[in-house]
C-alpha cells in the first residue's frame, strides 16, 4: 500500500540543500509555510513544484527546530490564528528568504474556519523534511 500523506523536497530545494554543504555553501534559511487547498482535491506532492496548487495562505514560520530523536529531521512549525481561515488545507509549502519552494506536502484535510463564521480555533501546521546534513539548513526564527 502506498503513503497517501507526504512530503517531498523539491528540486530547487534538493539543489539549495545541495550546494549549502558545500565549501563556502550559504545555509537555506526556510522562514515561511504557505497553506493551500489543493484547488479542491487532495494533490500528490511533486518534486517539480516551484508552488503550491492554490495557496490560500502564508506566514511567517513560528518555529523551525531540528528533532531531539532523529538528527536529519528538521520540523518546521506555523500557527494559523482563529482569525484567519475560512478555507480547506489539503497542501503545505516551506520557503525559503529567496522565496523558492523547498519542500512541499499533502495533509489530512481539514477545513480552517474563521472567527467570523462563529467557530474559530488556533491549527498548528508541521512539516518535517529529512536532509543530510542540518548544518545546510539556518535554524534560527527572526
Amino acid at each position: 500500500m502506498s503513503t497517501k500523506f507526504k512530503t517531498v523536497i523539491t528540486t530547487a530545494g534538493a539543489a539549495k540543500l545541495a550546494a549549502a554543504t558545500a565549501p563556502g555553501g550559504r545555509k537555506v534559511n526556510i522562514t515561511t509555510m504557505a497553506v493551500g487547498d489543493g484547488g479542491g482535491k487532495l494533490p500528490v506532492p511533486d518534486a517539480g513544484q516551484t508552488g503550491l496548487i492554490h495557496e490560500v495562505w502564508r506566514h511567517a514560520l513560528n518555529k523551525i527546530s531540528q528533532d531531539k530523536r532523529n538528527s536529519n529531521y528538521i520540523i518546521a512549525e506555523l500557527v494559523i490564528p482563529p482569525e484567519v481561515g475560512g478555507f480547506w488545507m489539503r497542501e503545505l509549502g516551506l520557503y525559503d528568504d529567496a522565496g523558492t519552494l523547498i519542500a512541499v506536502a499533502n495533509m489530512a484535510e481539514s477545513y480552517k474556519p474563521a472567527l467570523a463564521e462563529g467557530s474559530g480555533r488556533s491549527q498548528t501546521c508541521r512539516m518535517v523534511i529529512i536532509v543530510s546534513s542540518v548544518a545546510s539548513v539556518d535554524l534560527t526564527i527572526d
